[in-house]
Parts: C-alpha cells; structure tokens; sequence
C-alpha cells in the first residue's frame, strides 16, 4: 500500500482518545481530538437550533453534525499542525498546497461532506463551534503569555466569522453564536456546578 492509497478507518478513529492538540502552546492538561470533535458538533447541534430553530431537515442536521465530528481527522495521521504553519505552507504552495491533497486522499468523505455544505450558512456554523471550543479550551487551559495571546486572536477570529456571517447571510440572527459563547465562558446564565453544590 502507498501513501496515496491510504484511508482513514475505524483503527484511527479509535486512536482519537489519544491524538492530541495545541502543541505550540503551553497549556495545563492535552486536548484530545475526541474531545474537540464531540464539543464541536456539540457547540454546532446548538448553534443551529438557535439560529435556524426547526427549519433544518434531519438530513442536513446529520450532514452537519457528521462534518463536525470528522473536520479534523486527517490530524490523525498528521498530527495537529499550528495554524500559523498551516497559513505560511498555503501562501507558499497557493493552489498547490500539499496538506489539502494530504487531506483529500486521506479522508475523501470530509471534503465530501465539506463540499456538500459549501457557500452555506452550515458551513459557517461548523467554524464558529470549531472557533469557540478553541477560545474556550485555551481560555480555560492556556498557560502564560503566549497562550493569553493565542486566546486573543483566536477570539479575534470568531468575531470575524460572525461578522462575515452577518454580511453574507443577512437573513440569519448571528448574534446567537456571541451568546452562546459568554453563556459557555460562565458570563451569564446559571452556573449549574455552582448551583448544584449549592453555591448561591
């Protein structure tokens, strides 16, 4: 078997508990992949709720919810590259870019399932829960300077897709996402652990 030959299986998946996240930045515990998989569809599940209520079929909403369980799987194999490094490789390789092609031979189904919501508000929402477990995870583990940094832009870029979302599609209320994210930073609503220990 080739590289080019090669397919994500179930063998991998299961490994998924194991790969872990945020290498460049100095944090207090490992993210795994599962763990961002399950809280991106998670966080997805509820954006598109709040943001599109019943109007979604339950066919788009297990396209959806399929695409955010899988998004970084190719991480698997490749590990979970910084995204600055990502960036500098693509202005580099442009159209050519080899973690595309990498990705696109070794998970086919994602690109599917990514293609199928492309130019969608879907697809929008799948990032915004992408972008706000990664506030939320370096929020709440990042240690030290340059993880408060990568916070700040990681949070910078969330505000902007919710801007780009609010000037492509107008029709939608994006302010759900902003909400979503102060209630899941503990910046209102109830505070169930503190409550159920009894804490007023």
């Amino acid at each position: 078997m080739t590289m080019q030959d090669m397919r994500l299986n179930m063998q991998d998946i299961a490994r998924s508990g194991h790969v872990t996240r945020w290498h460049s930045v100095r944090c207090a515990r490992s993210q795994t992949l599962a763990e961002h998989h399950y809280l991106v569809a998670m966080i997805a599940r509820e954006l598109m709720q709040r943001i599109f209520g019943d109007r979604l079929s339950a066919e788009t909403r297990l396209c959806v919810l399929e695409y955010a369980l899988l998004h970084d799987a190719p991480e698997l194999l490749m590990g979970d590259l910084p995204s600055p490094l990502k960036r500098r490789i693509a202005d580099i390789a442009g159209a050519a870019d080899p973690l595309v092609r990498i990705e696109q031979e070794i998970a086919p189904e994602i690109n599917e399932r990514r293609n199928a919501l492309q130019g969608t508000a879907l697809v929008v929402i799948v990032k915004l829960a992408d972008l706000m477990d990664a506030c939320l995870f370096i929020r709440e583990e990042g240690i030290g300077r340059h993880a408060a940094a990568v916070a700040e832009q990681t949070e910078h870029a969330f505000r902007e897709k919710i801007r780009e979302a609010q000037m492509r599609f107008t029709d939608l209320d994006w302010s759900a996402a902003a909400a979503l994210y102060a209630q899941m930073r503990g910046e209102c609503g109830a505070d169930n652990r503190l409550l159920f220990e009894g804490h007023t």
